[in-house]
């Protein structure tokens, strides 16, 4: 069948080839995204892991030095949006502790059980070795997860009976949720009950 506007046709063609390019060339674009978003979030949650366990641990090594040297240390912590920290002072026998609750995504972790990260779990440590101890706890599904470290110290025992304790002690504020949260840790007194020793490091929120 003779075209009377072959170079109309032709162009026509251009244009509808050129149309199905870019709908595809979106459509991958898109994908990309989207895929590159998660991947992302997914990075930055495991930096906001890694942030968040090496600020306990950090802490950890402030209020032993506190305990053992006395004096005065400050530190500062970006707390991701809706983590939250909170300081809980227990009865003269223990446990005091600290613990720090925050939420990751993509992260392949063990659910439901507490995982020693430093130091051994239990209440009472021989006092010839170090009484700290953090604690991991992960509870979610999928990729999505709640993660709560703990910090707290045993009591130290000398032939099997209680003698001391790191005490932690909460001045003013006892939570911070998300956002930059300054701490100041100093020494605090030395308490007796009937022979067991509380040696008591204060801890203020800023």
């Amino acid at each position: 069948m003779f075209n009377a506007f072959p170079d109309l046709e032709r162009k026509g063609q251009q244009v509808l080839t050129a149309i199905l390019l870019t709908v595809v060339i979106l459509t991958v674009s898109l994908s990309s995204y989207f895929w590159g978003r998660e991947i992302l979030e997914k990075s930055r949650d495991q930096r906001n892991f890694q942030e968040m366990e090496t600020f306990v641990r950090n802490l950890n090594d402030n209020i032993k030095e506190v305990s053992r040297r006395g004096g005065r240390t400050e530190m500062t912590v970006d707390l991701p949006d809706g983590a939250e920290i909170n300081i809980n002072e227990g009865p003269p026998g223990g446990m005091d502790n600290i613990t720090l609750d925050f939420s990751v995504r993509g992260q392949m972790m063990a659910t439901g059980q507490d995982i020693a990260i430093v130091g051994s779990k239990g209440s009472e440590t021989p006092i010839v070795y170090s009484p700290d101890v953090i604690v991991a706890r992960s509870e979610g599904f999928d990729d999505f997860y709640s993660v709560k470290l703990k910090l707290y110290y045993k009591n130290s025992t000398v032939g099997g009976e209680p003698q001391s304790r790191i005490g932690i002690d909460a001045i003013g504020r006892r939570s911070s949720v998300g956002g930059t949260t300054d701490i100041i840790i100093q020494q605090g007194p030395r308490e007796n009950y009937n022979g067991f020793t509380v040696n008591k490091v204060e801890v203020r929120i800023i």
